[in-house]
Protein backbone atom coordinates (compact mmCIF):
# COMPACT_ATOMS: atom_id res chain seq x y z
CA UNK A 1 0.00 0.00 0.00
CA UNK A 2 2.94 2.27 1.11
CA UNK A 3 4.14 1.76 -2.70
CA UNK A 4 0.65 2.84 -4.26
CA UNK A 5 0.71 5.78 -2.08
CA UNK A 6 4.05 7.08 -2.66
CA UNK A 7 3.27 6.34 -6.95
CA UNK A 8 -0.02 8.18 -6.37
CA UNK A 9 1.98 11.06 -4.49
CA UNK A 10 4.24 11.08 -7.44
CA UNK A 11 1.71 11.23 -10.01
CA UNK A 12 0.28 14.10 -8.04
CA UNK A 13 3.27 16.04 -7.75
CA UNK A 14 3.85 15.39 -12.18
CA UNK A 15 0.35 16.81 -12.75
CA UNK A 16 0.84 19.72 -10.30
CA UNK A 17 4.03 20.69 -12.39
CA UNK A 18 2.62 19.95 -15.38
CA UNK A 19 -0.81 20.31 -15.52
CA UNK A 20 -0.67 23.08 -18.47
CA UNK A 21 0.76 20.60 -21.22
CA UNK A 22 -0.38 17.57 -19.46
CA UNK A 23 -4.61 18.96 -19.57
CA UNK A 24 -4.27 18.97 -23.56
CA UNK A 25 -3.14 15.47 -23.83
CA UNK A 26 -5.52 14.33 -21.70
CA UNK A 27 -8.15 16.14 -23.53
CA UNK A 28 -6.82 14.85 -26.92
CA UNK A 29 -6.69 11.77 -26.28
CA UNK A 30 -10.47 11.49 -25.08
CA UNK A 31 -11.80 13.04 -27.73
CA UNK A 32 -9.24 11.15 -30.02
CA UNK A 33 -11.05 8.08 -28.47
CA UNK A 34 -14.50 9.18 -28.17
CA UNK A 35 -14.57 10.52 -31.82
CA UNK A 36 -13.00 7.51 -33.54
CA UNK A 37 -14.80 4.91 -31.35
CA UNK A 38 -18.04 6.52 -32.86
CA UNK A 39 -17.16 6.03 -36.38
CA UNK A 40 -16.19 2.83 -35.82
CA UNK A 41 -19.60 1.95 -34.63
CA UNK A 42 -21.91 4.24 -37.22
CA UNK A 43 -19.79 5.30 -40.18
CA UNK A 44 -22.66 6.38 -41.82
CA UNK A 45 -21.11 9.50 -43.22
CA UNK A 46 -17.95 8.92 -44.77
CA UNK A 47 -17.18 12.65 -45.07
CA UNK A 48 -16.46 12.53 -41.51
CA UNK A 49 -15.34 8.84 -41.25
CA UNK A 50 -11.77 9.50 -41.72
CA UNK A 51 -8.69 9.42 -39.34
CA UNK A 52 -7.66 13.41 -40.60
CA UNK A 53 -11.11 14.89 -39.51
CA UNK A 54 -10.82 13.21 -36.18
CA UNK A 55 -7.67 14.03 -35.53
CA UNK A 56 -8.52 17.79 -36.60
CA UNK A 57 -11.35 17.51 -34.19
CA UNK A 58 -9.72 16.18 -31.80
CA UNK A 59 -7.06 19.03 -31.61
CA UNK A 60 -9.06 21.68 -31.48
CA UNK A 61 -10.95 20.04 -28.50
CA UNK A 62 -7.71 20.37 -26.90
CA UNK A 63 -7.40 23.96 -26.26
CA UNK A 64 -11.10 24.47 -25.87
CA UNK A 65 -13.18 23.69 -22.51
CA UNK A 66 -14.32 20.15 -21.65
CA UNK A 67 -17.82 20.57 -23.27
CA UNK A 68 -16.30 20.85 -26.75
CA UNK A 69 -15.80 17.71 -26.54
CA UNK A 70 -18.81 16.64 -25.81
CA UNK A 71 -20.61 19.13 -28.12
CA UNK A 72 -18.43 17.07 -31.14
CA UNK A 73 -19.46 14.09 -29.96
CA UNK A 74 -22.98 14.83 -30.32
CA UNK A 75 -22.17 16.45 -33.59
CA UNK A 76 -20.44 13.24 -35.07
CA UNK A 77 -23.25 11.15 -33.99
CA UNK A 78 -25.87 13.44 -35.62
CA UNK A 79 -24.41 13.54 -39.11
CA UNK A 80 -23.71 9.91 -38.76
CA UNK A 81 -27.55 9.55 -38.06
CA UNK A 82 -28.75 12.47 -40.54
CA UNK A 83 -26.85 10.15 -43.35
CA UNK A 84 -28.57 6.95 -42.55
CA UNK A 85 -32.10 8.56 -42.21
CA UNK A 86 -33.29 12.39 -41.55
CA UNK A 87 -36.04 10.73 -39.13
CA UNK A 88 -33.57 8.83 -36.49
CA UNK A 89 -30.95 12.04 -36.69
CA UNK A 90 -34.71 14.18 -35.72
CA UNK A 91 -35.13 11.66 -32.93
CA UNK A 92 -31.76 12.14 -31.47
CA UNK A 93 -31.45 15.95 -32.20
CA UNK A 94 -34.99 16.28 -30.28
CA UNK A 95 -33.64 13.96 -27.14
CA UNK A 96 -30.37 15.83 -27.14
CA UNK A 97 -32.02 19.33 -27.10
CA UNK A 98 -34.47 18.55 -24.50
CA UNK A 99 -31.82 17.07 -22.40
CA UNK A 100 -30.07 20.59 -22.78
CA UNK A 101 -33.08 22.47 -21.76
CA UNK A 102 -34.05 20.30 -18.80
CA UNK A 103 -30.57 19.28 -17.44
CA UNK A 104 -27.70 19.82 -18.90
CA UNK A 105 -27.55 24.03 -19.02
CA UNK A 106 -27.95 23.37 -15.41
CA UNK A 107 -25.34 20.78 -14.96
CA UNK A 108 -23.18 21.17 -17.45
CA UNK A 109 -20.00 19.45 -15.89
CA UNK A 110 -21.80 16.22 -16.93
CA UNK A 111 -22.67 16.46 -20.54
CA UNK A 112 -19.33 14.56 -21.23
CA UNK A 113 -21.65 11.09 -19.44
CA UNK A 114 -24.25 11.57 -22.10
CA UNK A 115 -21.74 10.14 -24.72
CA UNK A 116 -19.42 8.49 -22.38
CA UNK A 117 -22.56 5.94 -21.71
CA UNK A 118 -22.97 4.55 -25.15
CA UNK A 119 -19.08 4.31 -25.18
CA UNK A 120 -18.94 2.26 -22.43
CA UNK A 121 -22.08 0.38 -23.97
CA UNK A 122 -20.04 -0.65 -27.14
CA UNK A 123 -16.79 -2.02 -24.74
CA UNK A 124 -19.43 -4.38 -23.09
CA UNK A 125 -18.85 -2.53 -19.68
CA UNK A 126 -21.67 -0.24 -19.32
CA UNK A 127 -22.53 -1.12 -15.36
CA UNK A 128 -19.24 1.35 -14.61
CA UNK A 129 -21.20 4.63 -15.48
CA UNK A 130 -23.86 3.95 -12.21
CA UNK A 131 -21.23 3.08 -9.69
CA UNK A 132 -18.56 5.41 -10.83
CA UNK A 133 -21.36 8.16 -11.03
CA UNK A 134 -22.83 7.32 -7.57
CA UNK A 135 -19.46 7.67 -6.22
CA UNK A 136 -18.04 10.61 -7.73
CA UNK A 137 -21.81 12.27 -9.13
CA UNK A 138 -25.44 13.18 -7.11
CA UNK A 139 -28.55 11.81 -7.21
CA UNK A 140 -29.31 14.17 -9.91
CA UNK A 141 -26.67 11.77 -12.13
CA UNK A 142 -29.26 9.74 -12.60
CA UNK A 143 -30.95 12.40 -15.78
CA UNK A 144 -26.99 12.19 -17.67
CA UNK A 145 -27.02 8.36 -17.02
CA UNK A 146 -30.57 7.87 -18.40
CA UNK A 147 -30.38 9.84 -21.68
CA UNK A 148 -26.99 8.08 -22.05
CA UNK A 149 -28.64 4.67 -21.84
CA UNK A 150 -31.00 5.60 -24.30
CA UNK A 151 -29.28 7.43 -27.01
CA UNK A 152 -27.12 4.33 -26.38
CA UNK A 153 -30.11 2.15 -27.42
CA UNK A 154 -30.85 4.74 -30.26
CA UNK A 155 -27.38 3.85 -31.67
CA UNK A 156 -27.99 0.37 -31.70
CA UNK A 157 -31.62 0.66 -32.79
CA UNK A 158 -30.30 2.23 -36.04
CA UNK A 159 -27.35 -0.58 -36.41
CA UNK A 160 -30.04 -3.27 -36.19
CA UNK A 161 -32.51 -1.41 -38.59
CA UNK A 162 -29.94 0.11 -41.47
CA UNK A 163 -31.95 -1.09 -44.05
CA UNK A 164 -35.09 -0.15 -43.08
CA UNK A 165 -34.36 2.80 -41.86
CA UNK A 166 -31.89 4.04 -45.66
CA UNK A 167 -34.53 2.67 -47.85
CA UNK A 168 -36.67 5.22 -50.00
CA UNK A 169 -39.95 4.32 -49.29
CA UNK A 170 -43.64 5.66 -49.87
CA UNK A 171 -43.84 6.06 -46.35
CA UNK A 172 -44.58 9.90 -44.98
CA UNK A 173 -41.85 11.03 -42.56
CA UNK A 174 -44.68 11.34 -39.79
CA UNK A 175 -45.03 7.49 -40.30
CA UNK A 176 -41.29 6.81 -39.74
CA UNK A 177 -41.17 8.93 -36.64
CA UNK A 178 -43.79 7.22 -35.18
CA UNK A 179 -42.08 3.70 -35.93
CA UNK A 180 -39.12 4.84 -34.52
CA UNK A 181 -40.55 6.70 -31.08
CA UNK A 182 -42.96 3.16 -30.69
CA UNK A 183 -39.87 0.93 -31.15
CA UNK A 184 -37.73 3.18 -28.40
CA UNK A 185 -40.76 3.92 -26.29
CA UNK A 186 -41.89 -0.08 -25.97
CA UNK A 187 -38.11 -1.43 -25.94
CA UNK A 188 -38.38 -3.04 -22.11
CA UNK A 189 -34.68 -3.72 -22.29
CA UNK A 190 -34.08 -0.26 -22.37
CA UNK A 191 -36.26 0.72 -19.63
CA UNK A 192 -35.15 -1.80 -17.64
CA UNK A 193 -31.90 -0.26 -18.00
CA UNK A 194 -32.30 2.64 -17.19
CA UNK A 195 -34.67 1.62 -14.17
CA UNK A 196 -31.49 -0.19 -12.81
CA UNK A 197 -29.19 2.18 -13.79
CA UNK A 198 -30.97 4.81 -11.55
CA UNK A 199 -31.44 2.51 -8.64
CA UNK A 200 -27.73 1.65 -8.23
CA UNK A 201 -26.78 5.22 -8.71
CA UNK A 202 -28.47 6.26 -6.22
CA UNK A 203 -28.29 3.75 -3.74
CA UNK A 204 -23.94 3.85 -4.26
CA UNK A 205 -24.40 7.71 -3.42
CA UNK A 206 -26.27 6.92 -0.04
CA UNK A 207 -23.89 4.21 0.95
CA UNK A 208 -21.05 6.32 0.01
CA UNK A 209 -22.29 9.58 2.33
CA UNK A 210 -22.84 7.46 5.33
CA UNK A 211 -19.64 7.80 8.39
CA UNK A 212 -18.51 4.16 8.87
CA UNK A 213 -15.10 3.10 7.62
CA UNK A 214 -14.36 1.99 4.09
CA UNK A 215 -17.61 3.27 2.85
CA UNK A 216 -16.72 3.88 -0.62
CA UNK A 217 -15.62 0.44 -0.87
CA UNK A 218 -19.06 -0.90 0.85
CA UNK A 219 -21.10 1.31 -1.76
CA UNK A 220 -19.37 0.06 -4.68
CA UNK A 221 -19.92 -3.69 -3.87
CA UNK A 222 -23.44 -2.79 -2.44
CA UNK A 223 -24.17 -1.03 -6.36
CA UNK A 224 -22.54 -4.43 -7.89
CA UNK A 225 -24.48 -6.92 -6.15
CA UNK A 226 -27.79 -4.84 -6.09
CA UNK A 227 -26.63 -4.17 -10.03
CA UNK A 228 -26.81 -8.10 -10.73
CA UNK A 229 -29.95 -8.65 -8.77
CA UNK A 230 -32.18 -6.49 -10.34
CA UNK A 231 -30.68 -7.30 -13.98
CA UNK A 232 -31.81 -11.37 -13.78
CA UNK A 233 -35.31 -9.79 -12.04
CA UNK A 234 -35.76 -8.04 -15.18
CA UNK A 235 -34.24 -11.34 -17.71
CA UNK A 236 -36.80 -13.37 -15.28
CA UNK A 237 -39.92 -11.18 -15.60
CA UNK A 238 -39.69 -9.74 -19.09
CA UNK A 239 -37.58 -12.30 -20.93
CA UNK A 240 -35.02 -10.59 -21.96
CA UNK A 241 -31.47 -11.35 -23.79
CA UNK A 242 -29.11 -10.70 -21.58
CA UNK A 243 -26.52 -12.88 -20.90
CA UNK A 244 -26.18 -13.43 -16.71
CA UNK A 245 -22.57 -14.48 -17.43
CA UNK A 246 -22.00 -10.60 -18.55
CA UNK A 247 -23.98 -9.35 -16.25
CA UNK A 248 -21.86 -11.09 -13.36
CA UNK A 249 -19.03 -10.42 -14.98
CA UNK A 250 -19.48 -7.04 -15.73
CA UNK A 251 -20.84 -5.85 -12.07
CA UNK A 252 -17.50 -7.31 -10.57
CA UNK A 253 -15.55 -5.48 -13.24
CA UNK A 254 -17.07 -2.84 -12.38
CA UNK A 255 -16.82 -2.62 -8.61
CA UNK A 256 -13.09 -3.36 -9.44
CA UNK A 257 -12.64 -0.45 -11.68
CA UNK A 258 -14.23 1.76 -8.85
CA UNK A 259 -11.99 0.47 -6.20
CA UNK A 260 -9.29 1.84 -8.59
CA UNK A 261 -11.39 5.14 -8.65
CA UNK A 262 -11.66 5.27 -4.54
CA UNK A 263 -7.86 4.78 -4.00
CA UNK A 264 -7.21 7.71 -6.15
CA UNK A 265 -10.44 10.27 -5.46
CA UNK A 266 -10.98 9.53 -1.71
CA UNK A 267 -8.32 7.11 -0.31
CA UNK A 268 -8.69 7.57 3.82
CA UNK A 269 -6.19 5.63 5.52
CA UNK A 270 -8.74 4.67 8.74
CA UNK A 271 -5.42 2.60 10.27
CA UNK A 272 -5.00 5.93 11.27
CA UNK A 273 -8.30 7.15 12.72
CA UNK A 274 -8.60 9.81 15.57
CA UNK A 275 -11.16 10.42 17.92
CA UNK A 276 -10.92 13.98 19.11
CA UNK A 277 -12.95 15.93 21.82
CA UNK A 278 -12.91 19.44 22.65
CA UNK A 279 -15.15 22.41 23.95
CA UNK A 280 -16.16 25.95 24.31
CA UNK A 281 -18.21 27.92 26.47
CA UNK A 282 -21.38 26.35 25.07
CA UNK A 283 -20.61 23.41 23.39
CA UNK A 284 -18.62 20.00 23.74
CA UNK A 285 -17.01 18.84 20.38
CA UNK A 286 -16.62 15.00 19.29
CA UNK A 287 -15.07 14.76 15.80
CA UNK A 288 -13.42 11.81 14.81
CA UNK A 289 -10.68 12.52 12.05
CA UNK A 290 -9.85 9.96 9.75
CA UNK A 291 -6.44 11.51 7.41
CA UNK A 292 -5.99 10.60 3.86
CA UNK A 293 -3.17 8.20 2.34
CA UNK A 294 0.18 10.37 2.58
CA UNK A 295 -0.74 13.27 4.46
CA UNK A 296 1.16 14.60 7.23
CA UNK A 297 -0.29 14.69 10.61
CA UNK A 298 -1.60 17.68 11.59
CA UNK A 299 -1.40 19.37 15.23
CA UNK A 300 -4.80 18.43 17.81
CA UNK A 301 -7.30 20.97 18.08
CA UNK A 302 -7.68 21.45 22.24
CA UNK A 303 -10.40 23.08 24.27
CA UNK A 304 -8.00 25.64 25.31
CA UNK A 305 -7.36 26.43 21.85
CA UNK A 306 -10.83 26.82 20.89
CA UNK A 307 -11.43 28.95 24.20
CA UNK A 308 -8.77 31.44 23.36
CA UNK A 309 -9.80 31.82 19.90
CA UNK A 310 -13.30 33.22 21.42
CA UNK A 311 -14.86 31.97 18.09
CA UNK A 312 -16.62 28.45 17.10
CA UNK A 313 -16.41 26.99 13.86
CA UNK A 314 -18.60 24.92 12.46
CA UNK A 315 -18.36 22.14 9.04
CA UNK A 316 -22.08 22.45 8.11
CA UNK A 317 -23.87 19.57 5.88
CA UNK A 318 -22.28 21.03 2.82
CA UNK A 319 -18.83 21.23 3.47
CA UNK A 320 -18.60 24.97 4.07
CA UNK A 321 -16.85 26.39 7.28
CA UNK A 322 -18.82 29.00 9.08
CA UNK A 323 -17.52 30.75 11.90
CA UNK A 324 -19.65 32.61 14.60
Amino acid sequence: MNDLVRLKNSFAKIYSKYAAYINPALKFMLALILLWMINAKMGYMDRINSGAIVLMAALFCSFMPMVFITLFAGLFILLHFYALGIEIAIVAAVMLLLMYILYLRFSSGEALVVVLTPIFFMLKIPYIMPLALGLLGTPFSVVSVGFGVILSYLINYAGENEEMLAAATNENMVTKLKTIVESMIGNKSMICMVICFSVVLVLVYIVRKLSFPHSWKVAALAGAVTNIILMLVCLVSFRLDYSVIGVMFGSIFAALLCLVIEFFAHGLDYKKTENLQFEDEEYYYYVKAVPKFGSEKRKRPTSESVKSSGQRTVRTANGVRRTT
